[in-house]
């Protein structure tokens, strides 16, 4: 059976990885739960088995795994069935390959929430710490990117248009 792929935001950028899915699964049965010590370094060998790292990149990489696995762990705990998401296709491609969504500037962001408010797709929740982060960006619809004219202080970016004409359809 083929691995599972997600991308996730890593440092402002895209990257995509095999295995998480199955990484997740694997450490809930085995009971480490998010408060776990060791969990970055379970974390980041799990991820390595099917994906490069860079070493530099390293950090960037434990912080938003340990936040996706809290997220797995906390739907895990809450008894409802998790079912993989199917975010559908564009133009023949899973909407998980299109690598477009927004970026947030953590350094230019005020966490006003205009953001969150003119996108009807939920791309957009508070952590708990109060700030506005990208938490589905496959909920992101392609091409979109009115959130990014609401938001005032500029913090939101998105790729350039030009990148979605490399996705033709499948036939």
């Amino acid at each position: 059976m083929p691995l599972s792929y997600r991308m996730l935001q890593i440092a402002g950028s895209p990257a995509g990885l095999l295995g998480l899915d199955e990484l997740f699964n694997e450490l809930t049965a085995a009971g480490i739960d998010p408060a776990d010590s060791q969990l970055a370094s379970l974390l980041l060998d799990g991820i390595k088995k099917h994906n490069y790292i860079p070493k530099p990149a390293e950090n960037d990489y434990s912080d938003v795994l340990k936040r996706e696995y809290e997220r797995f762990w906390q739907r895990q705990q809450s008894g409802k069935p998790i079912a993989p998401r199917n975010y559908g296709t564009w133009r023949g491609y899973p909407r998980e390959q299109i690598p477009w969504f927004p970026t947030i500037t953590r350094e230019l962001c005020n966490d006003c929430g205009a953001c969150m408010e003119i996108c009807a797709r939920n791309v957009f929740e508070r952590d708990q710490e109060n700030h506005v982060w990208v938490a589905e960006p496959f909920l992101c619809m392609v091409g979109c990117c009115f959130c990014k004219s609401a938001c005032e202080p500029k913090a939101l970016f998105f790729p350039k248009q030009e990148m979605l004409k490399d996705y033709r359809e499948k036939m």
